[in-house]
């Protein structure tokens, strides 16, 4: 009768879960923020993260999304998960410069020459490289998501050459490498947060800003700028950070499961963007932008300096690594 009970009392824990590790575990409660509206893509991969890792989990890792800088703008919400007082946030490579000066790097001046090549940077050795560079500060790049090229955008006049830049006051984020480049191009850069970026267009603090299209229609910057420029200048990319001690703190299944996902999201971030850009342009045309292709030989002569500047200020060694594996 005993061993009876046995095979029953184990069939039933079975049938409930509770024979499974995961179900075991504590339940955790994670927050996850970002800068984009609720109809940016981030806020769809974002949610597509969250639902993968509550499968994976079974439930035992619940991730809430908070889009448009919900708990804090972008250098807040980094240092809080450096700190612990935020669980994880979607940024970016500019923003994190700011503790990992070598992230700076990513940034610069038409290293790139679309969104794959990136992806084909970050999931190898460099990608390695610089995301070791974070975790000093308490936290830990689980995944490389995307951003896209930026281009730029102005109330002012078309830009077709860099000599159409001198004069035009350009927002730019926060970060070095972006101030460095709009000055090499002749613009007066001024950095502003995203959060307050519309506000400054609307009432004339710049006259332009830089930005990939989906940014442009999701921030409505279509009723504040005329004319844009794709340029493609620079990359940015967007990694997903989470507190380092959270994470270590995890049982090691749900530590695989976050990673492991937030890995694999990267191609399909990069991926998203790039069938979305097809329509976007349309879309801003629509609005009543006036779109020009430019030609962009004379902007790489102009950038060439911050280059060389960046590769003796950062790792040279790196940037040497990224030219050579692209070529």
């Amino acid at each position: 009768m005993k061993k009876i009970f046995s095979v029953c009392t184990m069939v039933a824990l079975l049938v409930l879960g509770l024979g499974a590790p995961a179900q075991a575990a504590e339940t955790y409660k994670i927050k996850l923020g970002h800068t984009g509206a609720p109809s940016h893509h981030y806020q769809k991969i974002c949610t597509m993260f969250a639902e993968k890792v509550k499968e994976r989990t079974h439930g035992g890792v619940e991730i809430a999304v908070f889009p448009a800088d919900q708990l804090g703008k972008q250098l807040e919400s980094v240092e809080g998960t450096m700190l612990g007082t935020h669980d994880m946030v979607l940024t970016s490579d500019t923003v994190l410069s700011n503790w990992v000066p070598d992230m700076g790097i990513l940034n610069l001046p038409f290293l790139f020459n679309d969104n794959w090549d990136v992806r084909k940077i970050l999931d190898g050795p460099v990608g390695e490289k610089l995301a070791k560079q974070l975790e000093p500060h308490g936290a830990v790049v689980i995944g490389w998501w995307e951003n896209g090229m930026r281009h730029i955008t102005n109330s002012k006049r078309p830009i077709a050459t860099p000599d159409d830049l001198k004069g035009l006051k350009i927002r730019v984020p926060e970060g070095e490498v972006f101030v460095e480049t709009f000055k090499a191009l002749g613009a007066g850069p001024t950095v502003i947060s995203f959060g307050e970026l519309y506000s400054a267009l609307q009432l004339g603090t710049v006259d332009g800003q830089e930005n990939p299209p989906a940014h442009i229609l999701t921030q409505k910057f279509y009723e504040v700028q005329k004319y844009v420029s794709r340029t493609a200048h620079i990359h940015l990319s967007s990694p997903l950070i989470m507190n380092k001690a959270l994470l270590d703190g995890m049982p090691a299944e749900y530590r695989k499961a976050i990673v492991d996902t937030a890995m694999e999201m990267g191609k399909v971030h990069t991926q998203m963007v790039e069938d979305l850009e097809k329509t976007q342009w349309d879309e801003v045309k629509a609005h009543g932008m006036q779109i020009l292709d430019v030609d962009k030989k004379p902007f790489r002569e102009k950038v060439k300096p911050v280059i060389e500047k960046y590769k003796k200020k950062l790792n040279g060694a790196i940037i040497d690594e990224i030219i050579a594996t692209l070529q």
